[in-house]
């Protein structure tokens, strides 16, 4: 899915719903008569970071009681699953969300999504009075928003003018000493809770942030630890849409958590928060255009999260190749690339795609297994992983671990932004930094290391220089014709980091390079680079010009100490002797023998990638 097209799709939805005018303007609190009942946005914030927003999306509005979801989490934190609960059930009430709907025999509240569970969860939230209570809030909000929040205190005044109910919901929670102390104070907090202004934007960043496992997508910042990040979306899922609840995970089948004030925030684990706000409420107080364009939304891109998805080999493993079909980009001479073909199923890849869960990781496992029967290096990458639960977490740091004590090298790769994964697999395997699991991001370096380690152990490998008679552009040449030929070359050394030429150059020089490393890196926007080969001795590169005599394309930038032989063209065109024209003719057979085995060798890549 494009950014323009989903964009559009918004567009087309708001336009779709913003003329329904079903539902009432919330006045039960006096201040919310104030919302003008056209306000209509749709925001959608992506685990990603992405941000998708159409409409009223920027509109200050109060969260109400969105808020529980949060509180709920903060006293989680505060006191645990166990102590949270002998004050709070999570049982649904199928009632309003302001029903006095406590157990009979304890006075615990049903939920903490209803008004009573709320302000029961506000007495847990740490602090020794209002003010700390209240600034702990402030904190958390602050961290899922991203920014500093403030309390509307004209609603706040409406709120604690009208709450005569909560006062009576309040007094019954601490007759049964749910509520132990400091009732009129908790109380307090609960309406400044309900009043914090919020945007539509921001619920879908706080939706986001539960979808992220409770890392807000966008700051990197963790909000709520990860095993309690299950408990909030469970009660939002169950209890979170009041006496509409049950229907919701029905139709539209995502935990959610409404506001009298307008607002919905509804998440799908994983993949993003979504929030609608428009004031106008139906009859069970919840936002009529929010519940509709929901629904619309889940209908369209089927995302029900009871939406049934197997998975395989094929939707988990993106491709499996080893280094015998698919080598690195860096280009080696004859003998080197000899010993890659014989030698690279010692190196295996396996590209993940999709979501890893217990099934899908279950199924890496199983693949990672039988390559390491014959692979003595495994490189798996993360790079389209778009999600990697903590139970897949765990099962690759196993995995890893069991293989290490096999003696196979694991390496990791596209791993950038998967922080909590890399942490664990860190923490689970004893990570120290001289082990190569973490030392590449992309699998072209991670294949280039593992094609050396491989070279290194054979005898017939010499890394350090290739005479000129092993160039693969001077094949055939006799000893009369290489006396003459190298009699035009130029000497030419170059320090570490130097630019033996750049893009736009002109291209009349032939380099063959006798000792040392070079990268061909192609300059990007915004000062940016990308390497896309490299060349080591034995290697010749600036042979399309002698083709097209066209610029350079790329830089050339010396990986360490280099030494070269030098040809140019011009030289080389201007002798008409008879051996040299034989020079000519075996220089330019031998370069189109060599960039027909290159196309060979990408038509036998892109084959092994497809299967």
């Amino acid at each position: 899915m494009n950014v323009n097209y989903f964009q559009n799709y918004l567009e087309t939805l708001h336009q779709s719903y913003a003329n329904l005018d079903k539902g009432e303007v919330a006045s039960y609190i006096p201040e919310l008569l104030k919302a003008d009942p056209q306000w209509f946005g749709i925001a959608l914030i992506t685990v990603d970071g992405h941000v998708y927003q159409v409409g009223d999306s920027r509109q200050p509005f109060t969260i109400q009681s969105i808020s529980k979801a949060i509180t709920y989490g903060i006293a989680l934190e505060d006191n645990g699953v166990e102590a949270v609960l002998q004050k709070v059930d999570v049982e649904p009430s199928g009632e309003a969300f302001n029903s006095i709907s406590l157990e009979p025999d304890t006075g615990r509240p049903r939920n903490p999504m209803i008004n009573a569970g709320a302000i029961a969860t506000v007495a847990l939230i740490n602090g020794e009075s209002a003010d700390d209570k209240l600034k702990r809030m402030l904190k958390c909000y602050e961290r899922y928003l991203g920014r500093s929040v403030t309390i509307d205190e004209d609603v706040y005044r409406s709120e604690k003018s009208t709450g005569h109910r909560n006062r009576a919901i309040a007094y019954l929670l601490r007759n049964s000493d749910i509520i132990e102390k400091d009732t009129d104070d908790v109380l307090d907090v609960y309406f400044k809770q309900c009043s914090i202004l919020v945007t539509c934007r921001d619920l879908a960043l706080i939706g986001a942030t539960l979808a992220n496992n409770g890392v807000n997508p966008i700051t990197g910042v963790r909000v709520l630890a990860s095993h309690y990040v299950p408990k909030v979306l469970s009660v939002m899922s169950s209890c979170g849409m009041y006496d509409y609840s049950g229907a919701w995970v029905y139709e539209v089948g995502m935990p959610a958590k409404s506001g009298v004030g307008g607002g919905i925030v509804a998440v799908l684990p994983g993949q993003f928060g979504l929030a609608v706000f428009s004031p106008k409420l139906d009859e069970r107080g919840n936002s009529a255009r929010g519940i509709a364009a929901c629904k619309k939304i889940s209908s369209d891109f089927g995302l029900h999260m009871f939406r049934t998805g197997r998975s395989t080999t094929s939707s988990v493993i993106h491709a499996s190749y080893d280094a015998a079909h698919v080598p690195s980009k860096r280009t080696r001479n004859v003998e080197q690339g000899r010993l890659i073909a014989e030698l690279g199923h010692k190196v295996m890849v396996l590209e993940l795609h999709g979501e890893l869960m217990f099934t899908s990781a279950e199924i890496v496992i199983h693949e990672a297994m039988v390559a390491a029967k014959k692979a003595e290096y495994l490189i798996i990458d993360f790079t389209r992983a778009a999600y990697i639960s903590e139970g897949a977490d765990s099962m690759i740091a196993g995995l890893i671990q069991s293989l290490s004590e096999h003696g196979k090298t694991i390496l990791l790769t596209g791993t950038w932004g998967k922080y909590e994964t890399i942490k664990l697999i860190k923490k689970r395997i004893g990570y120290t930094d001289d082990m190569p699991l973490l030392n590449y991001d992309a699998i072209d370096d991670a294949l280039e290391w593992c094609e050396d380690q491989l070279l290194a152990g054979q005898a017939s490998y010499t890394a350090a220089e290739a005479p000129l008679v092993a160039q693969n552009f001077l094949i055939e040449f006799t000893a009369e014709e290489m006396e003459v030929f190298e009699s035009m070359l130029e000497h030419r050394s170059y320090d570490e980091g130097a630019y033996l030429c750049r893009e736009g150059d002109p291209g009349d020089l032939l380099y063959f390079l006798l000792s040392g490393q070079v990268s061909v890196i192609v300059p990007l926007s915004h000062r940016r680079s990308r390497r896309i080969t490299s060349l080591s001795a034995g290697s010749a590169f600036g042979e399309i010009a002698m083709l097209d005599r066209g610029k350079r394309s790329a830089d050339i930038v010396a990986d360490d100490n280099v030494t070269c032989l030098v040809l140019d063209y011009k030289q080389l065109e201007e002798q008409s002797s008879p051996l040299a024209m034989c020079i000519r003719w075996k220089l330019a057979t031998n370069i189109g023998r060599d960039l027909a085995r290159k196309l060979r060798k990408a038509t036998l890549e892109i084959k092994s990638l497809r299967s």
